[in-house]
């Protein structure tokens, strides 16, 4: 699917209008209307809005696997934001790169080497606090929402998460919901984390998904296409390998609840995936799949919360 930037609606009737005006009209280039900032317009189907260069470079770092890139880039951001602090679209890249984990890991999970988990770093969450007051667009108000509903409930604050994250989901069902699969990984509920995980699948399906596995290719497709409902849902510019992240993470959820074929059905599936022969995580899946590793509760919440999970396309 084509997640490219694009020029808004909105823009293109500014635009629109001004051609129709009188051609004796004296308007400079530097009347014309601004470029759209993203996190504006929602953007839950596509991506709206004109990133600037720092914007740009940070998501080619996270891509890329650039570690240092993305912290030059939040650095830049910072700057900016000190300057322009009614960028609600640089606040929330800068409050969600304190919750994505060096590529370090995304390395380890891949060959199987032994983590330990991180909690959210409070430093987010001034960052994302402001980026609520500032963002309009429903896809990123929720997913900043849930990030910041998520580290005030882990730095003990749970009166104001709650309501936080609640005020989330109605933006975002899609960010919270997986925000939610981690927070019962982390409570080591494998029976919650399967429940809200179909929860999630089927709300980006449209309609009821077989829990037993039947179906899987079907969905696979679906996603393939970019046919589920929120362009988060599956593979996209920003996350490059959200599709097998997904598939993987639904894969071991039933085998923790001991549904071992179900497991094998999307573990088979998630081989169909465009993207899965390119993903970092494959080794992972494959021994998953040869039963060479299985699933631990004890670390499973690592691989959906290691953002670079599904938003890292090549690791330097």
């Amino acid at each position: 699917m084509d997640t490219r930037y694009r020029t808004s609606l909105a823009l293109w009737i500014t635009l629109a209008a001004t051609a129709g005006c009188s051609s004796s009209s004296n308007k400079s280039p530097a009347d014309a209307a601004p470029s759209l900032r993203p996190g504006v317009e929602d953007s839950s189907q596509v991506f709206q809005g004109a990133p600037n260069a720092h914007e740009s470079a940070f998501w080619a770092a996270v891509r890329d696997g650039d570690d240092a890139g993305r912290a030059a880039a939040v650095s830049q951001l910072m700057a900016d934001v000190q300057d322009d602090p009614k960028n609600g679209y640089s606040e929330f890249l800068i409050g969600a790169s304190y919750s994505m984990p060096p590529n370090a890991v995304l390395r380890a999970l891949a060959d199987g080497t032994p983590i330990q988990p991180a909690l959210p770093d409070a430093a987010a969450m001034p960052y994302l606090k402001e980026s609520l007051s500032n963002l309009t667009d429903p896809f990123y108000l929720g997913f900043a929402g849930g990030l910041l509903g998520v580290a005030e409930i882990v730095s003990g604050d749970t009166a104001e998460g709650g309501p936080t994250l609640a005020t989330a989901a109605s933006n975002n069902p899609v960010a919270t919901r997986l925000m939610t699969v981690i927070s019962d990984l982390v409570a080591q509920n494998a029976a919650n984390a399967l429940k809200d995980m179909y929860v999630l699948v089927e709300y980006c399906n449209g309609g009821p998904l077989d829990h037993n596995g039947g179906g899987a290719a079907d969905y696979v497709a679906k996603l393939n296409a970019g046919g589920a409902v929120q362009r988060e849902c599956y593979s996209g510019y920003f996350a490059p390998h959200g599709s097998s992240g997904e598939m993987l993470l639904l894969a071991d959820l039933q085998a923790l609840n001991g549904n071992q074929p179900a497991a094998n059905a999307y573990y088979r599936a998630l081989q169909g995936v465009s993207d899965y022969s390119t993903w970092a995580l494959k080794p992972l899946a494959e021994r998953r799949l040869s039963g060479a590793q299985k699933a631990d509760i004890a670390t499973e919440a690592i691989i959906p919360a290691t953002c670079v999970t599904c938003h890292t396309d090549t690791l330097k």
